[in-house]
């Protein structure tokens, strides 16, 4: 007789495209070296993020850590993809932020968990509609007051701000200060976010 272990699913590359519910996603393990998301009810499995990726989200950690040592009581935790998922029920959505917050005194959700105000997505080559297209979508639905998309091809950073149940688009540009209304007195240029990943790419040219 098969034990339980044997009868989960076990997610890789070969899978993505894959249709699949919210309850199959939640409860399937996964190959490791990869991403794996829930998009509308189809698995997308890609690559995980390279170095100049890398560089852009340990940028914005280190701004968010000196914005923290300076404002003490504002973020209650932040992390990245392998910290959060965000889940989108309505949606059939399950979403890994490069980057999310929580703020102090958040609420949490059914499972016991502060809810994130704020999510940043690094742009890929080829992931730009999944990220100012979908993901846009559902952040709105799941409830985010921010959403940042970093995007080192244009290199630009586009701030989405909740007004009810619509987001307000400010772009920003090279040594522009990017503003966030959750994490009042937060400043990080465009430039200081986007530093190292430019050497990364053309060094790899």
């Amino acid at each position: 007789m098969a034990t339980v272990d044997q009868l989960r699913l076990r997610l890789s590359p070969a899978d993505n495209g894959r249709a699949m519910t919210l309850d199959e996603f939640r409860e399937a393990d996964e190959e490791e070296g990869y991403r794996y998301e829930l998009a509308r009810g189809v698995l997308e499995v890609t690559e995980v993020p390279n170095d100049p990726h890398g560089e852009i989200v340990c940028n914005f950690y280190n701004a968010l850590a000196h914005y923290w040592r300076i404002h003490p009581r504002v973020i209650h935790r932040y992390g990245g993809a392998s910290e959060f998922r965000l889940w989108i029920p309505g949606m059939i959505s399950g979403r890994n932020p490069d980057v999310a917050v929580v703020l102090r005194n958040a609420p949490k959700d059914v499972r016991g968990r502060r809810v994130p105000a704020l999510a940043v997505e690094v742009v890929s080559s080829g992931g730009e509609t999944r990220d100012y297209v979908t993901k846009r979508e559902e952040y709105l639905v799941f409830g985010l007051f921010e959403y940042w998309i970093v995007d080192p091809g244009s290199k630009s950073v586009t701030v989405l701000l909740r007004d009810g149940g619509a987001w307000v688009e400010r772009v920003y540009k090279e040594d522009q200060p990017v503003e966030s209304l959750v994490l009042p007195g937060f400043g990080v240029k465009v430039s200081e976010l986007l530093a190292g990943a430019e050497e990364e790419d053309e060094a790899s040219a």
